[in-house]
């Protein structure tokens, strides 16, 4: 069996990437809510619920983390940034779930998943 290492130039290249997706995200996000505001108005039934869902998943999801930085002083933020980060994942893959499925988001305005 042979050992595989990773050079020096390649870990820092992963670490490269992760920035560049995080700085990305911080993009495309605010980006996607500022179409979905303009969409929302015109678009069906289904997709308007889906737009609902994404802009409440992006503004419910800014006050966890607001809310999850001012805890970081107390440790526990650190916890609730990473449940946030979850939080926002799952409720984005399932809209993108129900949309492939033709179906629209039963309560856009929830808090929960």
């Amino acid at each position: 069996m042979t050992n595989i290492t990773i050079p020096a130039a390649d870990a820092e290249g992963s670490k490269t990437l992760g920035y560049a997706a995080g700085i990305l995200m911080l993009v495309c996000a605010p980006a996607g809510v500022i179409l979905s505001y303009i969409d929302r108005g015109k678009a069906s039934p289904l997709l308007a619920s889906h737009y609902s869902y994404l802009i409440g998943t992006f503004w419910k999801g800014l006050l966890f983390l607001a809310i999850s930085f001012v805890l970081t002083f107390l440790v526990i933020g650190i916890f609730a940034s990473f449940a946030t980060s979850i939080w926002y994942l799952i409720r984005c893959i399932k809209s993108l779930v129900y949309l492939h499925r033709g179906e629209g988001i039963a309560k856009p305005s929830t808090w929960l998943i």
